[in-house]
């Protein structure tokens, strides 16, 4: 297998793993420990992790090594803020520029992704898969808005706001219906009514941002009583 392979290799576990938690926020990332998790050499490991690095999911300390980026009740609020002024910009200048193709890619993402939200209990019990369909969708979404330095920073966001994402979803699968949110999200689309989605996305945004501040504060509390008790 070439080092180009290899490095491709690591940064997708190691992404993977920082993503859904298991490797968790604050937690110092060895080289040796990364090296026995996944069977790879030091050199794509370290490659992977300066990747990572410029996502803003590995914190570098010079000398020290590095650790996964922690996660803050300030940078959720942050992210989802920023996310949701972005999303609703991108979907105003998107639905009424879209063209017959952006319609037919808009219907055929939500079909995928709602074969996996009915089958697998809202995605949950599959969140890789979910999130790969999920960001589809709501790229299909914007991609006809007609700005290519929106859709970078939207993307940018996006990808950010992916570990709280997944958080979310494992706190509020009996509480919300992200399928209808999503079927809303495309009849409005696909009516043409941008007001109506943007609407529905930033109350898709803000409820996925309150889910993680109140599972991000319970942490918290957790934490103080442990250290008090």
């Amino acid at each position: 297998m070439s080092d180009k392979t290899n490095t491709e290799k690591a940064y997708r576990l190691l992404r993977e793993d920082i993503v859904s938690g298991r490797l968790a926020p604050d937690l110092k990332l060895k080289i040796e420990m990364l090296r026995q998790r996944y069977s790879l050499g030091a050199s794509p490991i370290r490659e992977a992790l300066a990747r990572l690095s410029g996502e803003h999911l590995v914190t570098l300390e010079g000398q020290r090594g590095c650790q996964v980026a922690p996660m803050s009740i300030n940078d959720a609020h942050d992210i989802g803020r920023m996310r949701k002024m972005i999303e609703a910009e991108a979907l105003r200048l998107a639905i009424p520029a879209g063209n017959q193709s952006w319609e037919d890619t808009v219907i055929t993402s939500f079909h995928r992704l709602e074969r996996v939200e009915r089958r697998s209990d809202q995605g949950v019990d599959d969140l890789a898969e979910w999130e790969i369909l999920n960001g589809r969708f709501h790229q299909a979404l914007v991609s006809a808005c007609g700005s290519p330095w929106l859709l970078r920073i939207r993307s940018l966001l996006f990808d950010q706001h992916e570990r709280y994402r997944r958080l979310s979803r494992m706190r509020t699968v009996l509480t919300r219906d992200i399928n209808e949110e999503h079927r809303r999200l495309m009849e409005a689309a696909l009516d043409r009514d941008a007001e109506e989605a943007v609407k529905i996305i930033e109350v898709h945004v803000e409820r996925t941002t309150d889910a993680v501040v109140d599972a991000l504060q319970q942490n918290s509390d957790m934490a103080v009583s442990l250290v008090a008790s």
